[in-house]
């Protein structure tokens, strides 16, 4: 140290400690991995090292760089925690003027003075040649990236300095004039030829250094003119070649020998050997071409350069593909896109691909500000929605060279050789708009989906499985990838070569997006004049607001979006809303599922538990895509229009809120990720496909075998659901002193056998014997009932037939899944007590009667699981109740009073609500939530038979009483179980719901808004038959007859607000007095009806008078205007002549005498019409004349008929 610091006496003791630094340094993390042979010693290295430092800084005789510090690599690795940038050569100014250059939303790289020392290997460690720059000290290592001024990764953006006395260089190893040409070479190439060669040429081609079998190559090829020598490196101590080379390059390569490769038939290679030398940057040739004519600008390739394509004709959609241009590019990297799946932006408009080459390891300094240059890359144009309309993709002949690293602060991308989604590229030889895609729907689902549901080392397996829904085996590329081919033969073949224009594009929506744009769809479409009927001009005010208080908007998932759309989201069970949801990390959607058969009728709404999962785990739920549904926006609004004529004025809307579903049908689900319990139904599944004993052999092995350290004993219970009662709200005791309200529903079951105990969860397995032991002695024997639930044991002596499930609170989850007829596993984890599962019975006492079954509280720990594969147990079906059709329900004459049935709803009408009326719980109103129920909220549903179009029941539902129904829809499937079977006083069947009553929705009703959708029209209808009632009538039906006579027509202008007269444009109301000044015209008339069979009586209301009075829109409004004078005109038939009470003789008196007496509107006529009144009256006695005979007949009386669409018959 003393003999050094003697060469600097005259520095200051600042220097001269910064100068005891150096030494300390270079004597410890330098000398020691010198070669004897160079013979330095400590002091001599040293002053090197100084001199050199002084000559870069340009200060050999000023001050030396006090400023900076000598650091060791291992303190930089363990010290260095930010990224900084150091420059000896750079000035303040240089400095500021790269912090000027920043992009957006990046700052320039924090300045730091720091020098480093070691040595430049060509691998991590002598001898160990990877291809890649290290640098090394005695502390250890670390990986650089070259730039083609030496600098590297640690991106050294200075040439590294020398400062051993001797600088490496190239040994030529032979004489230059000794070097072919490559026409020469190529010519050789199709000989076999044992002599070593020497070639030089221009490099025309540099693919990627490859790693394939625990081997590292990569090959260049040299050309002239048209001629070209394809140069194979797998030499290990000349990888280092690749960052040495640049594609324009002339160089010159000795010691080379012709080969062949198995993977390259018919070809051969000038391949590299260990005595090889490259002799760079020389150039044999008298004119060279400029390699930066080579680059080009995407500005200058319009599109229609690239245009050249064809269509290829697929099963779902016609896929146009193009032909890809090789061309090369120089740009700035302003972004990076996903560097795990190599994708880059380069100019703000141009993305970069590099997943077809291996990817950078360490990012290989691809960040945002750093320069790269491209040769032979493909220029693509369109060939994703989902990335830049030009992307530049790079395969195994291209190559990608950083030519100033970036000086912007950013992330490093650390990502190995291999990402899943390169793997998978790999694996399924994906096409780039298929790689594109995917890496599109790897982010969605990682931002959507992961960690909850999808772990993060899965996304790209589910993203995989969403790509096979997509795209269809004929649209996949099935021919294998061609490493040599790609690299080295002419034509250029590779899978980038063509490609497909913007395909796939289907579009991933989240749940949240989704509903955003149905919240937003509901009230951009909705126009208030199309849901009001065309007799919407005669309505009142109540019955105009009436019917605007409930509509709904529904279009199918494809018409949402200009593109195709696809929703990912995981199935699971709302506590609160007790329906089926699709979620996702955004948001949940309610749903309504239904089953289909195999010809695609609807049948039933039987979804298995399996599609859950268990509902309170999440990760075991099932992943499903859904690319068929229906969207439905139902509006819900209050409004307080005087007339039809305001509709234009959305001020008279005071409230207004939607409900947002989906419809589908379970085969529209594609299974993306099962559950456990999907699992082993799909396997069960299989078996029945295959042997089922030797299944069952390798299961039995299976469960054997495994040793699951998680799995506890439980107990089970088999049962069949014979029925279930509506969820509704119940008054709960959570304490001595409070209650509350909660949701809960009761359902009734048989139990097939006794509770069973397992070693381990059974899920929704086939059924075992020892299940079912004893079904037959419990239906012979035994059945008890109780109403109270109590805790106590259960005698092992008793077996329980019948039993009632209490389900409450958090266990109204499983109401969507629960459906009559099916069987279901009951199991209860962790624990081998029986008891658990076994209902509590009381005996009767003081001969009191008891009616209930006996009951058991399902608890929210317990699990439901549907057996599918129980056909041996559902051949009798005694206990379940029957469902009736309309027909039985309107004609059965031993019909009880509580019934079920289902039917088709054909209309869907919200009633008026009660004036004046109060909850008569304060309480139990303030505890329900808005947005699970609808106060107040009651509808007349009319049901159709399904088979029979003409029978038709109304139904009213208060949906007030518990979580609201989706999916009750014009052309809508529903079962309605345990409602009240009724009469009115004129005869008519009708039904009411109860506090217990049920609505399932088993068949999607109709896409098109306001409308049920194509009905089966009402069958013809003789008089006759209608009015005898011996066989069962029609509601509904058409009558083609003769009008015989009009009995009476009213016509009167009403108050739209209070219903009386309305005179000369007022309210005539005196006491109290109203001021409304908006009226409505409204007119009835009474006709006879025969058709030959028998007579009717059919009403007409206002929008059909016009039609029965052949009056065209002009006649029809100039009437109106002659009866606003008097607000009422009514005349009547009596004897054979028309007349009026009031004024006979005024003018307008006598039109209406005259024209309802006319031919015009007594004749041949064709009406569709409804049964008005079902009162059974005493038959008439008439006189009826046979010529000189007269006899005396009974007649049934006439029945009444409402007009509901009238057509003039013409025949």
């Amino acid at each position: 140290m003393e003999e050094f610091l003697e060469h600097f006496k005259e520095r200051t003791r600042s220097e001269q400690r910064w100068l005891c630094e150096v030494f300390e340094g270079v004597r410890q993390q330098l000398y020691p991995l010198i070669s004897s042979s160079v013979g330095l010693s400590v002091e001599q290295l040293t002053l090197s090292v100084l001199s050199k430092v002084q000559r870069a800084a340009g200060s050999e005789v000023a001050s030396l760089p006090v400023s900076y510090r000598f650091v060791s690599l291992s303190e930089l690795t363990r010290q260095q925690h930010t990224p900084c940038c150091s420059s000896l050569t750079w000035s303040s100014a240089q400095y500021r003027e790269q912090a000027r250059r920043a992009l957006p939303n990046y700052r320039a790289l924090a300045r730091d003075n720091i020098l480093l020392m070691g040595y430049l290997y060509d691998g991590p460690a002598a001898g160990a040649s990877d291809g890649g720059w290290w640098v090394r000290d005695a502390g250890g290592a670390v990986s650089c990236r070259n730039a083609p001024a030496g600098g590297g990764y640690l991106e050294l953006i200075d040439p590294p300095v020398c400062v051993t006395p001797e600088a490496m260089t190239f040994d030529p190893g032979g004489s230059l004039t000794e070097a072919m040409s490559v026409k020469r070479a190529a010519e050789l190439l199709k000989q076999r030829c044992d002599a070593q060669v020497c070639v030089s040429g221009q490099v025309s081609v540099i693919s990627p250094l490859l790693l394939i079998s625990g081997r590292r190559f990569f090959c260049l090829i040299l050309s002239e003119g048209d001629s070209a020598a394809p140069v194979l490196i797998t030499e290990g101590k000349h990888q280092y070649w690749r960052q040495c080379v640049c594609v324009g390059q002339y160089i010159c390569i000795s010691a080379m020998r012709v080969c062949s490769l198995r993977g390259w038939a018919g070809h051969h290679v000038l391949s590299v050997t260990a005595q090889s030398r490259l002799h760079p940057h020389v150039q044999t040739q008298e004119s060279s071409e400029d390699p930066e004519k080579h680059l080009m600008d995407t500005d200058s390739h319009a599109p229609d350069t690239h245009m050249t394509s064809h269509t290829a004709s697929c099963s779902t959609t016609s896929v146009r593909k193009k032909h890809s241009t090789l061309i090369s590019y120089k740009g700035l990297i302003t972004k990076v896109l996903h560097a795990e799946a190599g994708l880059y932006e380069i100019d703000g408009k141009v993305g970069l691909c590099l997943a077809y080459q291996p990817l950078q390891e360490r990012g290989g300094g691809l960040r945002p500000g750093a320069e790269i240059q491209l040769h032979n890359v493909h220029f693509l144009y369109r060939p994703s929605p989902f990335a830049p309309d030009v992307v530049l993709c790079a395969c195994l002949c291209s190559s990608a060279q950083v030519t100033a690293f970036s000086p912007l602060s950013s992330k490093v991308e650390v990502c190995g050789s291999h990402s899943p989604l390169q793997r998978h590229l790999l694996e399924k030889n994906l096409g780039v708009s298929q790689y594109l895609w995917l890496c599109y729907c790897q982010r969605v689902i990682t931002e959507r989906l992961c960690p909850r549901w999808v772990r993060e080392e899965r996304v790209c397996v589910v993203a995989g499985r969403l790509l096979d829904c997509v795209c269809d085996a004929e649209q996949k590329t099935d021919r294998k990838r061609d490493i040599y081919r790609e690299m080295l033969q002419e034509p250029h073949q590779c899978p980038v070569t063509t490609y497909c224009v913007s395909w796939p594009c289907v579009v991933l929506w989240s749940v949240r997006h989704l509903c955003d744009w149905m919240s937003s769809e509901v009230w951009s479409s909705l126009s208030l004049s199309s849901l009001v009927s065309p007799a919407a001009a005669h309505m009142t005010c109540a019955e105009l607001n009436a019917c605007l208080s409930w509509s709904v908007h529904s279009v199918r998932l494809t018409a949402a979006h200009s593109q195709p759309l696809m929703l990912v989201g995981v199935l699971e069970l709302s506590s609160t809303h007790a329906t089926l949801q699709i979620k996702d990390q955004t948001q949940t959607l309610d749903c309504v599922c239904v089953q289909t058969d195999q010809s695609g009728a609807t049948t039933n709404s039987n979804i298995s538990t399996a599609w859950l999962g268990k509902p309170m785990t999440s990760l075991l739920c099932c992943l499903v895509c859904v690319q068929r549904c229906t969207l439905v926006m139902e509006r819900l609004m209050k409004t307080n229009f005087p007339s039809w004529k305001h509709l234009d004025q959305p001020n008279y809307i005071t409230h207004k809120h939607c409900r947002l579903y989906l419809q589908f049908c379970v085969s529209d689900l594609i299974i993306i990720s099962p559950s456990a319990a999907m699992s082993i139904s799909l396997m069960e599944k299989k078996r029945d496909q295959t042997d089922g004993r030797e299944a069952d052999q390798k299961r039995d092995r299976r469960d054997e075998g495994d040793d699951d350290p998680l799995r506890s004993a439980c107990v089970s219970l088999v049962f069949r659901l014979n029925s279930k009662q509506g969820v509704m709200f119940r008054n709960t005791s959570v304490s001595a002193d409070a209650h509350t309200l909660q949701m809960g529903f009761t359902a009734t079951v048989s139990c097939l056998g006794d509770v069973q105990l397992w070693n381990n969860d059974p899920k929704n397995r086939r059924i075992q014997t020892s299940e079912t032991d004893g079904r037959e002695t419990t239906v012979r024997h035994l059945h008890y009932t109780v109403s109270l639930l109590y805790s106590g044991f259960y005698s092992a002596s008793v077996c329980v037939l019948q039993m009632d499930l209490h389900f409450g609170d958090v266990c109204v989850r499983w109401f969507p899944l629960l459906h009559p007829g099916s069987v279901y596993r009951l199991i209860a984890h962790n624990t081998e007590d029986v008891s658990v599962l076994k209902a509590e019975s009381i005996s009767a006492r003081g001969g009191v009667k008891l009616l209930s079954n006996p009951a058991l509280l399902m608890k929210h720990q317990w699990r439901l699981h549907t057996l599918t594969h129980m056909e041996q147990l559902l051949d009798t079906q005694s206990d379940v109740g029957a469902v009736m059709s309309v027909s039985k329900v309107l004609h059965s004459s031993s019909t009880s009073e509580i019934v079920s049935f289902y039917g088709v709803i054909s209309q869907r009408i919200t009633l008026q609500e009660e004036m004046g009326t109060k909850p008569s719980i304060q309480s139990v109103t303030a505890t329900k939530d808005s947005s699970v129920v609808e106060e107040g909220l009651k509808i007349r549903l009319t049901v159709q038979d399904s088979e029979s179009a003409g029978h038709m029941i109304q139904v009213y539902v208060d949906l007030s009483c518990g979580p609201y129904t989706p999916g009750l829809l014009q052309g809508a499937t529903v079962i309605l179980q345990d409602f009240h079977r009724k009469v009115s006083k004129a005869c008519n069947v009708y039904c009411r719901s109860l506090p217990i009553s049920c609505v399932s929705v088993t068949g999607l009703g109709s896409v098109s808004s306001g409308s049920g959708g194509s009905q089966s029209p009402p069958p013809m209808m003789l008089l006759g038959e209608w009015a005898s009632g011996r066989t069962q009538q029609c509601i509904v039906g058409q009558v083609k007859g003769h009008i015989v006579c009009v009995l009476s027509l009213r016509l009167q202008w009403m108050c739209s607000l209070c219903g009386s007269t309305f005179r000369q444009g007022s309210c005539s109301r005196g006491q109290p007095p109203c001021d409304s000044s908006c009226g409505v015209f409204q007119a009835e008339a009474k006709v006879a009806v025969e058709d030959g069979s028998g007579e009717a009586l059919v009403w007409f209301s206002s929008d059909t008078v016009s039609e029965l009075l052949m009056l065209d829109v002009g006649q029809w409004e100039g009437l109106q205007r002659h009866v606003r004078v008097k607000g009422h005109v009514r005349v009547y038939t009596r004897g054979h002549s028309m007349m009026c009470d009031v004024d006979p003789e005024e003018p307008l008196v006598q039109f209406l005498c005259c024209l309802c007496s006319s031919n015009t509107v007594c004749r041949q006529i064709k009406l569709t019409c409804r049964l008005r009144a079902q009162r059974t009256g005493k038959c008439q006695l008439r006189k009826v004349c046979r010529g000189p005979t007269e006899f005396i007949s009974k007649f049934p009386p006439a029945p009444q008929l409402q007009c509901l669409e009238i057509q003039t018959d013409t025949h």
